[in-house]
């Protein structure tokens, strides 16, 4: 909302704060609130459950979220590669997590996507684990240790206790900055909240923390792979 607020500065726009002139300014503003919250709050409502028939458009949605993240430009150096794999990458995540039913995203057309795991349950149940592990290898070809490498780090760094989980938040880059990141995290923030339940995420990027913090969680001391980046575990604790 910054840019927002700065609108909202009438004296900055030569507003006095009386006389005619200075109730147009207030009149101006008002009005400018109205678009403004008018713009945002449908963000929220048009959130929903993912259904099956948008599963490739939310794996083209993370693949384009996550092309400029510095774990998956360290995962896959090579932009070109880069660009085809990961679609390939998320669709097999988003199918692993299906079953869930916890993945959440847009009004069609798809601009951004959220994937959870339910609390108390993994990500991938144990007799698929293997499985899906050999897929992600497979998708990443020649850069495959690479991702066993991050895969291996997050499984080490894992907390035991019970926690919604948010393996992957992403937006569309040109749809970025409207606010749809922050309602799709919403749905599950509204039934962990009431139940006492932390959220867990590793934010891989310094915008995505700043993201995250703004909502809440707080980052641990960061951990990474040798020569890789930065990635950090962050919890989030119930609002009551």
């Amino acid at each position: 909302m910054e840019r927002g607020d700065r609108r909202l500065t009438a004296n900055r726009h030569g507003c006095d704060s009386g006389g005619a002139h200075g109730r147009g300014c207030a009149k101006a503003a008002h009005l400018s609130r109205e678009v403004i919250m008018t713009a945002v709050q449908p963000v929220r409502s048009e959130v929903r459950r993912a259904a099956v028939q948008d599963r490739s458009a939310i794996a083209a949605v993370l693949a384009a979220a996550f092309h400029a993240d510095p774990v998956f430009e360290w995962v896959l150096p090579d932009p070109a590669r880069r660009a085809a794999v990961l679609p390939r990458f998320f669709a097999l995540t988003v199918d692993a997590l299906a079953h869930h039913d916890d993945t959440w995203t847009t009004g069609r057309p798809v601009l951004g996507a959220a994937l959870w795991v339910p609390s108390g349950q993994p990500a991938v149940p144990e007799d698929e684990a293997a499985g899906f592990g050999a897929a992600l290898v497979e998708v990443a070809g020649r850069d495959g240790e690479r991702m066993l490498e991050v895969v291996a780090l997050l499984d080490e760094h894992h907390p035991a206790d019970p926690h919604e989980y948010l393996w992957f938040l992403g937006v569309t880059p040109q749809a970025q900055g409207r606010g749809i990141g922050s309602a799709l995290m919403g749905p599950v923030f509204d039934r962990a909240d009431p139940a006492g339940e932390p959220a867990y995420l590793e934010a891989t990027s310094a915008r995505s923390k700043a993201l995250y913090e703004r909502h809440g969680f707080v980052a641990q001391a960061p951990i990474s792979v040798p020569g890789g980046p930065p990635i950090w575990p962050m919890w989030r604790r119930s609002v009551s």
